[in-house]
């Protein structure tokens, strides 16, 4: 009895958590339903699913619903696939001038965002965890090492590429796997020109830290440069705010309206 006790807790967790992963992987957003919902699906086509499949008529050149076409109406059918790959930028800033024939996905899906681009070129975010955008981790974007690939790394742990274990397929080493490039075991190969693996950079946190602010005192000193507030031209203090001299020495005179 007392075994029987000490097993629910633990395949009572089990099931919690595999219901939850399967939540998680399997996620279904609740539909709302309001009183403009028509309005958006008719002019906006918007709350029709991304899996829905594409229309016929549509692909042998003329639909006779148009715009109330259920369906997916494609441009190119062979590029079909990207319309769950990416949300597309445009249309979340609503100027997607596609519509219906975009490669990409017009729906608001977090999973689903582009990367931010300010963070893949300064490796910070200035929206920090309120950006809408993915924050890829740079180590994620290190390819594999080919040497380790092949079956031995010199440098070890200090290689900079990654080192991902995987048992040899029997079948590729006999000299067919019928799972081809989607087995999931490695298929060794032997190439006799590969480059010399190089050492991984490792540097402390301080380091990064002040690289970081660094990069962002530059970005900074841009943005203002960009705004006119550059280094080059000193502000000139007149009644009701800034302007500055230039050339002509117009900075100088102040803006009086009636009466001055």
């Amino acid at each position: 009895m007392a075994e029987i006790l000490q097993q629910k807790p633990s395949a009572f967790s089990a099931q919690a958590s595999a219901s939850a992963a399967q939540q998680i992987l399997n996620h279904k957003a609740p539909a709302y339903k309001f009183s403009f919902t028509p309005f958006l699906f008719n002019n906006y086509r918007m709350g029709i699913s991304p899996d829905r499949p594409t229309c016929k008529a549509y692909l042998q050149g003329h639909c006779p619903l148009g715009t109330n076409c259920p369906d997916k109406h494609a441009a190119n059918p062979n590029n079909s696939w990207n319309f769950n790959n990416m949300v597309c930028k445009h249309w979340l800033r609503g100027l997607c001038k596609k519509g219906e024939t975009c490669e990409f996905l017009h729906e608001f899906n977090l999973r689903k965002m582009p990367e931010c681009n300010f963070f893949v070129k300064n490796g910070y975010c200035s929206n920090g965890d309120e950006c809408l955008y993915l924050h890829v981790d740079p180590a994620s974007k290190m390819g594999n090492c080919p040497h380790y690939d092949k079956g031995f790394c010199p440098l070890g742990p200090r290689c900079s590429k990654k080192h991902i274990r995987k048992a040899l397929c029997e079948f590729y080493l006999a000299g067919f796997c019928p799972d081809g490039p989607k087995c999931k075991k490695a298929h060794p190969r032997w190439p006799s020109d590969l480059p010399k693996p190089t050492i991984k950079v490792e540097r402390d946190p301080e380091e990064v830290a002040e690289e970081q602010a660094r990069i962002r005192e530059n970005a900074e000193r841009e943005a203002d440069r960009e705004r006119g507030f550059g280094e080059g031209r000193p502000r000139q203090r007149w009644r009701g705010g800034f302007s500055y001299r230039g050339r002509g020495g117009g900075g100088e005179r102040g803006q009086r309206g009636r009466g001055h």
